[in-house]
This record gives C-alpha cells, structure tokens and sequence, in this order.
C-alpha cells in the first residue's frame, strides 16, 4: 500500500472502495423503500420536509441534511429521503473499504469486507428506509478511519478533523 500524504491512500486503492461503495447504492437503489415504511420513517420524512424535530434527540444533522435531499427534482419526497440513507449506507460502504485496505493491505479482503457490511440484513434493511442508522454508521466509520490514520501519521490536523466530526 502506498500511503500517500495528503489522502492515505493512491488512487487505485480508493476507487477499489469506490467500487464496493457504488455496487452497494446501485442495490440499495433497486430495493429502496417507495414510499413510507415502518418503524419511526413517517416521522423522519415529515420531520425533513417541514424542517421539525422528532422524538429525543431530535435528530438535528440528520433532518438538515435529509431537507437537502427533498430538493431533489425526481422522485416522490419520501422516496429522496429514503435514498439519503441508501447513499449515506453506501458511503459508509467506501470508508469501511479503505479502513480495511488500511489494516491488512489487501484489496480484495476490503471489497469483500464492504460488501459484507452493506448487504448484512440489518444493515441493508435500514439503508432502504428513512432512519438514522446509516448516517450514524458513516460518522462513525470516519471517525475511526481518522483515528487510525492519525495514530500512524501523527499528523494533529487529523486530529482537528476528527474533533470537528
């Protein structure tokens, strides 16, 4: 693995977790929930279009950012917010890769890794619906990539990063 200063990791090795991430949305986006489903997804829609507040903690990032996505020009607005997770889902998928890659230098054991993750039942479940999982999965894969490649570089804006996240 050529780790490289400003990203960790060379281009091959980031689109190998490309890779991984982007078969992972392309499944989520065939089997993505049309509309409402069970769980607390109605409150979480409506709560993205109109800018609410949920049940404790409210959920202030996840609604922000899921208000995004009702911008979309396509789609019925459950349908975009549904996707936020899918993509939030298949986000995770990428850093997970490259967490892996950093670990045990091999490539095909970081795809299949990905792969695992994203389509594991519950995981996969809650990456076609509106909930909160896959955002909070993506934060905290992040944060453990930060983690480990600032105990390898020593690097303290990585360190600020991780703070801000």
């Amino acid at each position: 693995m050529k780790f490289t200063e400003d990203t960790g990791f060379d281009r091959h090795e980031r689109s190998i977790a490309a890779a991984a991430a982007l078969a992972a949305l392309a499944v989520y986006c065939l089997t993505l929930a049309p509309t409402i489903t069970g769980e607390d997804s109605g409150e979480f829609i409506t709560a993205a279009k109109v800018l609410g507040v949920t049940h404790p903690p409210g959920y202030p990032l996840y609604c922000l950012i899921a208000h995004a996505f009702t911008w979309l020009p396509f789609g019925e607005i459950a349908w975009r917010v549904n996707l936020m997770s899918a993509v939030f889902g298949a986000a995770t998928v990428y850093l997970l890769a490259l967490l892996v890659i950093l670990f045990t230098r091999n490539r095909p054991a970081a795809v299949a890794a990905g792969l695992l993750f994203a389509f594991s039942r519950e995981f996969w479940k809650q990456a076609v619906i509106a909930e909160v999982y896959t955002l909070t999965a993506f934060f905290f894969v992040l944060c453990l990539l930060l983690l480990f490649r600032w105990e390898r570089s020593r690097n303290d804006r990585l360190l600020l990063v991780f703070a801000a996240v």
